[in-house]
């Protein structure tokens, strides 16, 4: 069956019953039920409760199997529903539904393959960590997906042209997914476009480890050197 629109709106979720509902009440606002899917990522608190309620697609994973593994349901969904785009925000708040416009007019305008959210240009207070980490992954990203400078290679809210995401290709199903789908659509020269985007910081966690995640990160691009 065709979509209705050409941008699928994903949300991954994990135990996010503190916000999905709030959030989702501000998504509605702005784009149709049909058109949004969330990715319920075996969550164990009453996330799967609170989205039965609602009007909106879902898909649910019996167990946690990361938020590459949620994105990539997301992309097959939008692949069978024949949309041409994915935009995807996280589950728990930070970022503002009202800057969803944005996204949808750079589609619209047909500036790039994959659009990135840059909280750096609205000057965000991101924790100190988040900062050094951030920077330096997305330096190494700029440089290893065909010298398109990148400032903020990891925020959750993007969107990627469908023809562009090969599934077989990806291999990550945690967090550093988002840094493989760079490498790899980089290297398939795609076109790149950054906005700026607010994103709104509360009392929650990172789910990111810092030592395990930057191994993981490196071993991945030492890895990307020898894609085809």
């Amino acid at each position: 069956m065709a979509s209705t629109s050409p941008v699928l709106l994903v949300i991954p979720v994990f135990n996010e019953e503190r916000f999905i509902g709030e959030l989702l009440d501000r998504v509605h606002r702005i784009v149709k039920p049909g058109n949004i899917l969330v990715v319920n990522d075996g969550s164990t608190d009453n996330t799967a409760a609170i989205l039965s309620q609602l009007p909106v697609n879902i898909l649910t994973h019996s167990q946690n199997r990361g938020k590459g593994a949620a994105l990539l349901s997301a992309i097959r969904y939008a692949q069978e529903h024949r949309y041409s785009w994915i935009l995807t925000m996280d589950g728990d708040g930070q970022h503002q539904t009202g800057q969803i416009d944005a996204f949808l007019q750079a589609i619209a305008n047909d500036q790039a393959d994959i659009i990135l959210g840059n909280r750096q240009k609205w000057g965000v207070k991101m924790p100190f960590h988040r900062i050094l980490s951030n920077g330096i992954t997305s330096i190494i990203l700029s440089l290893c997906s065909g010298m398109q400078r990148i400032h903020d290679s990891q925020c959750g809210f993007r969107a990627m042209r469908v023809t562009c995401l090969d599934r077989a290709l990806f291999r990550e199903m945690g967090f550093q997914f988002e840094s493989e789908m760079i490498l790899r659509l980089g290297k398939q020269q795609c076109r790149f476009l950054e906005i700026p985007v607010e994103t709104r910081y509360g009392s929650e966690s990172s789910s990111i480890h810092l030592v395990n995640d930057t191994v993981k990160f490196i071993k991945l691009v030492i890895k990307s050197f020898f894609w085809n």
